[in-house]
């Protein structure tokens, strides 16, 4: 009786679920304006991608008794949508499999308790009492075997195994050459970082120091590269006076065991080049997920661009004054024949010949028109350009005549990230030319600091900044963070230029964000990317 009620009760919290997200979809539709007679295909896309469909499907013979397609009638305002869909015993199969799982293992546990419990009040104290101390010794070493095994074994469940982590750190640090940093490290992490074993520390023929940490559980992992980084500059300031912190820096990746030891040092090294370009944060870590440990490889992504196995996704970003959409951040996602869609930051890091970045940035350009084309409403769609491509002239006499061919009222952004900008604006003059004379313009993205704002008077092609995602993150537990953001805001201001925000995931980041004066913000708190081509409606 009890396994039925559950089964009942959780049957209804799907199905209100369902509900739920059927009214949000009505909505969507709406605000959309979609048209039910016009829009059909379009509308059933949109449907298929909430679980929903138009139409009656022709159920499997053997199952058409079994299970029926369930109607419901969803209205927001004055639309009214007539939707299919399965049971939710159907969709959410698994999870009614696990709930009575988990309440007959319950039920068994508790029975073959009560049976010992039983049991043990039978045992006479007699009995207890002549009980050989070898055989009682026996038994106490079993149990305690037992209740080790079993910690293990529930570390592993929850994915809590404290020796499945290994910290690989890149440092680089400004050292007298005849001084023999291999034996200095090795002393300092012995004493500074105690209880390790099977530490590794080495130099690298690039002259970095390379230090390997093992069994390091996860909520420990940044305090260890923190205190690395300290310990380091302690050590360097005995030698050189003038050390400061900015001279050390730090790129870790932390991975589990049998990862790819190539890809834990690419990680690495990236994290090392953020760190090295960054003027606050002198140390990053990165960790090698499941899609990184197998990587699409450069050769595999242009592959399968030239196939046309890849798909945009589009990011809106909106206003914060009115709630508008400002414009759409193209996203690229290459298909992969077992791991599905990648987005761009497991493959882009890749190395790539010109010739392959042309490729690339001329099929994501080529599909944004064509869309634009399509589309009848105004629209502004702002693209990541590959960083060759600001380099590649043949890209640039190319790309005059896409833009061209788009409409008056359309316009086509260009995105650059702030280092790449200001440390090769000399060198890009061809690219800020073009972009110029056709009309469009330019975003610079992962913007950091103030300090160079000011040098944006003189390029009228550029028409907004967006800030860092790691300026966003944790906003509101970092009061330093808010502090550069009002900075970079007021340095903006003063060339009215407008400042946006990405990866806004909270209410909290939202409010914050508004206070300190950006314009606009883009995020999962708004909306995820448009999945498909006939999602991408421009406002």
């Amino acid at each position: 009786m009890i396994l039925i009620s559950f089964n009942f009760i959780l049957n209804d919290a799907l199905h209100q679920k369902v509900h739920a997200s059927g009214q949000q979809f009505v909505k969507h539709v709406y605000e959309l304006n979609l048209s039910p007679s016009i829009n059909n295909e379009v509308l059933a896309a949109l449907a298929k991608s909430e679980g929903f469909m138009l139409e009656v499907p022709k159920p499997a013979e053997h199952f058409k008794h079994l299970v029926n397609i369930e109607r419901e009638v969803f209205s927001y305002k004055t639309l009214n949508l007539s939707l299919y869909h399965y049971p939710a015993w159907v969709t959410q199969s698994y999870l009614f499999i696990l709930l009575n799982l988990i309440i007959l293992g319950a039920a068994g546990w508790s029975y073959r308790w009560w049976g010992l419990l039983n049991v043990s009040r039978k045992i006479t104290p007699k009995n207890t009492m002549i009980q050989p101390t070898k055989i009682i010794k026996q038994k106490q070493n079993k149990i305690r075997l037992i209740k080790q095994v079993k910690k293990c074994e529930l570390s592993s469940l929850y994915g809590v195994n404290r020796a499945s982590h290994s910290l690989f750190l890149l440092i680089e640090c400004d050292f007298d050459k005849k001084t023999d940093k291999e034996a200095i490290f090795k002393v300092l992490i012995t004493r500074k970082l105690t209880g390790f074993k099977d530490v590794s520390v080495k130099i690298l023929n690039s002259n970095y120091l390379a230090i390997t940490l093992p069994h390091i559980s996860t909520p420990e992992l940044d305090s260890y590269v923190e205190k690395l980084h300290q310990s380091v500059f302690l050590l360097c300031q005995n030698y050189q006076k003038s050390m400061t912190h900015k001279n050390i820096k730090i790129g870790a990746c932390d991975y589990r065991v049998g990862a790819d030891k190539i890809a834990v040092y690419q990680l690495a090294k990236s994290a090392l080049m953020l760190s090295q370009s960054s003027s606050v944060q002198h140390y990053h870590r990165l960790a090698l997920n499941y899609y990184q440990e197998k990587p699409l490889s450069s050769k595999q992504v242009i592959e399968n661009i030239k196939k046309n196995k890849f798909i945009l996704f589009f990011q809106p970003l909106f206003e914060l004054s009115s709630g508008e959409i400002l414009q759409h951040e193209a996203l690229i996602r290459v298909r992969h024949s077992q791991l599905g869609l990648l987005a761009a930051r497991y493959f882009i890091n890749q190395v790539y010949s010109n010739q392959d970045a042309l490729i690339l940035d001329k099929a994501v350009i080529t599909q944004v028109k064509k869309l634009m084309l399509s589309e009848s409403s105004a629209q502004t769609v702002s693209v990541n350009l590959h960083p060759k491509n600001w380099f590649n002239d043949v890209f640039w006499e190319w790309l005059p005549s896409q833009i061209a061919e788009l409409k008056l009222s359309a316009k086509l952004q260009f995105e650059i990230s702030e280092t790449e900008f200001f440390t090769h604006r000399k060198s890009i003059t061809n690219a800020l030319n073009i972009i110029k004379k056709s009309r469009s313009q330019m975003v610079i993205d992962n913007v950091k600091s103030s300090e160079k704002v000011a040098v944006l008077a003189d390029y009228n092609q550029v028409c907004g900044l967006k800030l860092s995602y790691d300026l966003i993150h944790l906003l509101n537990e970092k009061t330093q963070n808010q502090r550069q953001i009002k900075k970079i805001v007021e340095a903006a201001n003063l060339l009215n230029l407008p400042v946006y925000a990405v990866g806004v995931e909270t209410q909290k980041e939202l409010f914050t964000l508004a206070k300190l004066g950006v314009v606009g913000a883009q995020g999962f708190y708004f909306s995820e990317p448009l999945q498909e081509f006939t999602q991408a409606v421009f406002h």
